[in-house]
């Protein structure tokens, strides 16, 4: 009896100190060991440019291609509008020559279009990574930073009016605001550190 009793006793021991180790190791969320969630978008600032410069280069190649077709359908229209086809097999070719055009306008705009535009959003979290790193503070502040520097030399580039450089410079700096202010919202709702929402609680309690 009393072997038998030792052996019980010892099995509940042994279950309970499993037990108790598998409650310390979930107790251990997967957020404690998240090193990116601190992290904009929740990526390494490498990894974050390298996903925003490629999905601008992918939209930015999408909306160069459509705009490219459009403009390339309506200038093969107006130079061919004084000598249109007369028979069915000129309509063919017509029609053909009119595709062909449409696609090398389009594929040679949706090229421009995505260099740019990657390129653009590319160089504004380059922006703002390097803002973080110097601040030593990753916050809304860089990301409005970022737009508002990345529009004024766009302005500049273009040269474009005083007015025109205002509202453009004034827009993207909202824009960067919001995105900033989203990201912090994104931070935050995983666990992470956001010092001015940390900074608010402390003086509240």
């Amino acid at each position: 009896m009393t072997d038998v009793a030792g052996t019980t006793d010892f099995q509940n021991s042994s279950g309970a100190t499993t037990t108790a180790a598998t409650a310390s190791s979930s107790s251990f969320s997967q957020e404690d060991f998240d090193l990116q969630k601190n992290e904009r978008l929740h990526l390494f600032p490498r990894d974050r440019i390298q996903a925003l410069a490629s999905t601008g280069a992918v939209i930015g190649g999408m909306l160069g291609f459509y705009e490219g077709v459009q403009k390339a359908a309506a200038r093969y229209l107006v130079e061919n509008a004084h000598r249109l086809p007369t028979t069915k097999g000129g309509w063919y070719f017509y029609h053909k020559r009119k595709n062909y055009e449409m696609i090398v306008g389009g594929v040679s705009s949706g090229i421009k279009s995505s260099v740019k535009y990657g390129g653009f959003i590319g160089a504004l979290a380059l922006i703002e990574s390097g803002l973080d790193l110097a601040r030593g503070q990753l916050d809304f502040v860089n990301t409005t930073l970022a737009c508002f520097v990345g529009t004024t030399l766009i302005t500049r580039y273009k040269q474009l009016g005083t007015l025109q450089a205002r509202k453009m410079v004034f827009r993207g700096t909202v824009a960067g605001l919001l995105v900033g202010l989203a990201q912090d919202a994104m931070i935050y709702a995983r666990g992470g550190r956001v010092w001015y929402v940390n900074e608010a609680k402390k003086r509240l309690h």
